[in-house]
C-alpha cells in the first residue's frame, strides 16, 4: 500500500471505485488527474475514459510502490551518463502521483501529478508532435514557469526537462523516461539524442513487461 497522501491506483479495488474517483471534482471543478496549464495544439484531449483505460493497463502491471531493480537502475545510471545531467528517471504517471521506478540524482520517490513534466508526456500528441517533449528552459514555458518544481527556492529549481513516453504493448502511454537539469540547455537536444531517450524509454517498457513474466 501507497504512503503518499496523494491518490493512487493502490487506492482502488475495482474498475467502477476507479471511474467514480476519476469523475470527481475538487472545489474549483478540476478533476485531480486532469492537465491544467497545457498547449491544445500538442495535448490530446483530455477523457475520463480514455485515462481510466491508462490506469487501469499501468496497474496490470502490478509496479507501483515496488522496490527498486537493478534492471531499472542501470539504466537510469547509463542515461544520466550518456547525456551529463544530474537526473535521469523512470517515472510512472499514477491517478494523482508521478511516481519513480527509479531515479538517479535525487532524493524522492514521487511528487503530486499536478506539477509532473511527465503527465505532460503522457497527454501529447502522436501527429504532429514529437513524441520526445523537450523543455530547454522551463522558466520560459507558460506550462511550467510557475510549477513548483521550478519557482520554488528551495526546491528542485528544474530548468531543463527531456521526457520519452513509456509506451505499452495495449497502447497507453504509462509514463516517460525524463532526464533533468537545474541549468537551462538552449540547444535542447539533437535528433541522435531524442532518438537514444526514446530506445532508453523502450528498454524501461521492455523491463516492465520481463518481470510480469
Amino acid at each position: 500500500m501507497s504512503t503518499t497522501t496523494e491518490r493512487s491506483l493502490v487506492h482502488y479495488n475495482n474498475s467502477v471505485s476507479l471511474m467514480e474517483a476519476l469523475h470527481e471534482r475538487d472545489s474549483d471543478g478540476q478533476m485531480e488527474w486532469m492537465l491544467r496549464m497545457f498547449d491544445p495544439k500538442t495535448t490530446i484531449p483530455q477523457s475520463v475514459d480514455r485515462e481510466h483505460r491508462r490506469l487501469s493497463v499501468l496497474g496490470s502491471y502490478d509496479i507501483l510502490d515496488t522496490p527498486p531493480e537493478l534492471e531499472f537502475e542501470s539504466i537510469t545510471q547509463e542515461a544520466k551518463e550518456y547525456f551529463d545531467v544530474p537526473i535521469a528517471v523512470v517515472s510512472l504517471v499514477d491517478f494523482g502521483r508521478q511516481w519513480f521506478k527509479s531515479i538517479q540524482g535525487l532524493d524522492a520517490k514521487e511528487t503530486p501529478r499536478s506539477c509532473s513534466f511527465c503527465a505532460h508526456v503522457v497527454e501529447r500528441m502522436d501527429e504532429p508532435c514529437n513524441p520526445v517533449m523537450v523543455i530547454p528552459d522551463a522558466t520560459k514555458d507558460d506550462r511550467f514557469k510557475d510549477n513548483p518544481l521550478v519557482k520554488d527556492k528551495d526546491g528542485l529549481q528544474l530548468r531543463f526537462y527531456a521526457g520519452a513516453p513509456l509506451i505499452s504493448p495495449e497502447g497507453p502511454k504509462l509514463g516517460a523516461f525524463c532526464i533533468i537539469d537545474t541549468k537551462p540547455r538552449p540547444e535542447g537536444l539533437t535528433v541522435q539524442q531524442q532518438l537514444r531517450l526514446e530506445a532508453f524509454a523502450r528498454f524501461a517498457v521492455y523491463q516492465m513487461i520481463s518481470r510480469c513474466a
